[in-house]
C-alpha cells in the first residue's frame, strides 16, 4: 500500500503543480495576450488569402464572360454580314453595267425599277438599324450582368470578413471582464489592450469601407450614392411629340425674351407643297437647330410683320431656313417620324436621349407659363413697331441696289427681256421712295402751317388787347363830359384789324406783280427792236461777219 500510497501522492503534486502553472497564467496576462493577438494576424491573413482567390474567381468569371460576349459579337458580326447591300451604287445600281442597262431601258420600265429598288433599299436600312439597336441593348445588358456580378462577389466577401472579425472581438470583450476581476497590476495592460481593440475596430472599419470599391454597392435602406445616374436610352416617338411646336406657338411667343433659347432643338412639321400624284399636302419632320433675323426679307404675319427665321435639318447634311407661317399645327404622324429616322441614318445619327426631351419640355413649359413684366413687353412693341414702320423704306432702297446689279448684268448681256423687267421693277420702287419724302415733306409742311398759325393768334391777341385799351380811354372822356347825355347811344366804328392786314399786303402784292409786268414788257419790245434791226438776215452779210473774224492759226512746217 505504501507504493500505492506514494504513486498517488506523486500523481496529486503533479496536478497541483499544473493548477499552480495554469493559475499563474491566468494572473500573468503577457503570454496568453501573445497567443490571442497571433490568431487575429492569421485571421488577416486567411482573409486576404480567400479575397485573393475571390478576385482570381471573378477575373476568371469576367474572361469567361468576354469569351461569351465574343462569341455574341462572332453571331452579330455574322448577321451583319448577312445583310449586303443590294445596291452600293448611289443606292440604286448594282455597278456600272447595271446603270447601263437601266438607262437603256424605256422610261416607264426604268422608273418601275427604279421604284423597287428604293423599296428594297428602305428595308435594308430598317433591318441595319434595327440591327444596331439589338447590339445595343445587348452590350448595356451585359455590362449591367458584370456589374451585378462583381457587387454581389464583393459583399459575400466584406459580409463574410465582417461576421468573422465581430466574432473575435466579442471573444475578447468577454476575456477582457474576466480579467477586471484580477489582479490591480493587471490593469494598466488592460488599458493597452482596449487601445489595441480600438485599433482593430478602425482597421474593421477601414477595410468595410474598400470593400465597396468603385461601384459603391448599397445593401439595406442606407444610400452611399445620391448622384442620379445618366439614362441613354433614346427618345421614343410619344417623346418627340411632347417637344413639337406649330406656327400658332411660334406666333404667339417669337419676340418672346427667352424664346432662341428654348426653341433651338425642338421638332417641327414643315408644309413643302402638294403632291401631284395624290393631291395631298407634302409634310415633313425636322429639327429646329438654329434661329435668324433676316431684315432685309421680311414677311408678313398676323397683325405685325416678321423678320425670324429658322434654320431646320432632317440630317446634318440637309439645312434650311423656314419663315415660321411655313410651319404646320398638326400633330407629327407616324410615316413622318420614320422618314426622319430613315434620314437620320443615311448620316450615321440618332434621335436625342429621353432626358434631353425632358429638359426640352421643361423649357417649352418655362416659356408658356412665364408672366411678362412691363420691361418685357416694352420691348416686345417697340421691336413690332421697328419693323412695322421703317422696313417698307429699308426694303426699297436694298432692292433698288440689287436691282441696278442686275440692270448692269442684263445690259452687258444684251438681255433685252430681263432689262425692260428690271427698269420696271425700279420705276416702282422710286415711286415708293417718293411716296416716302413727299409724306416727309407734308410732316414738315404741317409744322410750319401751325408755326404760322401760332404767330397770327399772338398777333390777334395784341391787337384786340390794344383796342380795348382805346375803348375804355373813349369811355373814360365821355363819362368825364357833363353835357353828355348818359342814356344816349355810344356811336362806334367797327374794324377788323386782321382784314386791314390782309388788304395791305394784297395791295402790295399788286403793285409788285404790276412792277413785274412793265419790266417784262419792256423787256420783250427791247428784244423785238433788236431782232428787227439785225442785218445777219440779209443775204452776204453773214460772210462778211464770218470775214471780219480773226483767227490765228500756227503750222509748222
Amino acid at each position: 500500500m505504501s507504493d500505492l500510497d506514494d504513486d498517488l501522492l506523486a500523481l496529486a503534486g503533479a496536478g497541483s503543480e499544473e493548477e499552480e502553472a495554469g493559475v499563474s497564467g491566468g494572473s500573468d496576462s503577457d503570454v496568453p495576450l501573445k497567443r490571442k493577438t497571433k490568431p487575429s494576424g492569421g485571421a488577416a491573413k486567411r482573409r486576404k488569402v480567400e479575397e485573393e482567390d475571390e478576385e482570381e474567381e471573378e477575373e476568371e468569371e469576367e474572361e469567361e464572360e468576354g469569351d461569351d460576349d465574343g462569341e455574341g459579337g462572332d453571331d452579330d458580326e455574322g448577321e451583319e454580314e448577312e445583310l449586303v447591300n443590294p445596291y452600293p451604287l448611289e443606292g440604286k445600281y448594282k455597278d456600272e453595267e447595271d446603270r447601263e442597262n437601266l438607262l437603256d431601258m424605256d422610261e416607264i420600265e426604268r422608273e418601275q425599277v427604279l421604284f423597287e429598288r428604293s423599296q428594297e433599299m428602305e428595308k435594308y436600312n430598317e433591318r441595319k438599324y434595327l440591327l444596331q439597336r439589338a447590339k445595343q441593348q445587348q452590350q448595356q445588358s451585359n455590362q449591367t450582368n458584370k456589374k451585378a456580378t462583381r457587387s454581389s462577389n464583393r459583399s459575400k466577401a466584406t459580409t463574410g470578413a465582417k461576421s468573422s472579425k465581430l466574432d473575435k472581438l466579442s471573444e475578447l470583450r468577454k476575456q477582457r471582464e474576466q480579467r477586471t476581476t484580477g489582479r490591480r497590476r493587471d490593469e494598466d495592460f488592460e488599458d493597452f489592450e482596449d487601445e489595441d481593440l480600438e485599433e482593430e475596430e478602425e482597421e474593421d472599419e477601414e477595410d468595410e469601407d474598400e470593400g465597396y470599391g468603385e461601384d459603391e454597392v448599397v445593401w439595406g435602406s442606407g444610400s452611399r450614392n445620391k448622384t442620379k445616374t445618366r439614362s441613354y436610352e433614346r427618345a421614343t416617338f410619344e417623346d418627340i411629340r411632347k417637344i413639337k411646336v406649330g406656327r400658332s406657338i411660334l406666333h404667339k411667343y417669337c419676340f418672346y425674351k427667352d424664346f432662341e433659347e428654348t426653341i433651338i432643338n425642338t421638332f417641327g412639321k414643315i408644309n413643302l407643297g402638294i403632291d401631284k400624284r395624290s393631291k395631298r399636302p407634302i409634310y415633313r419632320m425636322v429639327q429646329i437647330v438654329d434661329i435668324k433675323n433676316i431684315p432685309d426679307k421680311v414677311y408678313d404675319l398676323p397683325n405685325f410683320k416678321c423678320d425670324i427665321y429658322l434654320l431646320v435639318s432632317q440630317n446634318k447634311n440637309q439645312t434650311k431656313e423656314f419663315p415660321i407661317n411655313i410651319f404646320s399645327d398638326g400633330e407629327i404622324e407616324r410615316e413622318e417620324f420614320d422618314r426622319y429616322v430613315f434620314e437620320l441614318l443615311k448620316t450615321n445619327e440618332e434621335l436625342p436621349y429621353k432626358e434631353e426631351v425632358e429638359e426640352i419640355s421643361q423649357r417649352l413649359n418655362n416659356l408658356m407659363n412665364r408672366s411678362l413684366n412691363d420691361h418685357d413687353i416694352n420691348e416686345m412693341i417697340e421691336r413690332k413697331q421697328k419693323l412695322q414702320g421703317n422696313i417698307q423704306g429699308f426694303d426699297a432702297v436694298f432692292q433698288k441696289a440689287k436691282l441696278m446689279d442686275q440692270l448692269k448684268i442684263s445690259k452687258q448681256q444684251r438681255q433685252t427681256g430681263d432689262v425692260k423687267k428690271i427698269i420696271n421693277k425700279l420705276k416702282e420702287i422710286d415711286e415708293i421712295l417718293i411716296n416716302q419724302t413727299k409724306q416727309h415733306n407734308n410732316s414738315k409742311s404741317l409744322n410750319t402751317m401751325s408755326k404760322v398759325n401760332e404767330r397770327n393768334r399772338k398777333l390777334n391777341q395784341e391787337n384786340i388787347r390794344k383796342a380795348e385799351i382805346k375803348s375804355s380811354q373813349l369811355k373814360k372822356i365821355i363819362d368825364a363830359n357833363e353835357g353828355g347825355d348818359p342814356f344816349s347811344r355810344l356811336k362806334t366804328q367797327t374794324k377788323v384789324f386782321y382784314q386791314d392786314l390782309m388788304k395791305q399786303e394784297n395791295e402790295k402784292a399788286i403793285n409788285e406783280a404790276k412792277m413785274n409786268y412793265d419790266n417784262l414788257i419792256a423787256e420783250k419790245s427791247e428784244l423785238e427792236s433788236k431782232i428787227a434791226t439785225s442785218t445777219y438776215r440779209i443775204l452776204g452779210n453773214m460772210d462778211k461777219m464770218i470775214k471780219d473774224i480773226d483767227i490765228n492759226i500756227e503750222i509748222d512746217i
